[in-house]
């Protein structure tokens, strides 16, 4: 990925009043806003990363490691002569 194309189009000393969000071109635009969705992605991941959200998700999978558990000592009993 070209990282040039993700920075902000900076402006000509001299030629400040020129330098507004409509002037800049296509590709300016859009890499500003692949640059401004990178950066959302990254702080939903990181939401996703939040100690409490990291103690629910062991907390499930611990959950659901007992249940199946469970359900197979339930499926061998089934399958277990009674003699």
């Amino acid at each position: 990925m070209n990282t040039t194309s993700l920075t902000a189009a900076r402006p000509v000393p001299g030629r400040a009043a020129l330098y507004q969000p409509r002037a800049l071109g296509l590709q300016e635009r859009t890499a500003r806003r692949l640059g401004l969705a990178l950066l959302d992605w990254s702080n939903r991941r990181e939401a996703l990363r939040s100690p409490e959200t990291v103690l629910l998700r062991r907390r499930t999978e611990l959950e659901a490691q007992r249940a199946m558990g469970d359900l197979q000592r339930q499926l061998a009993t089934l399958g277990s002569p009674l003699v």
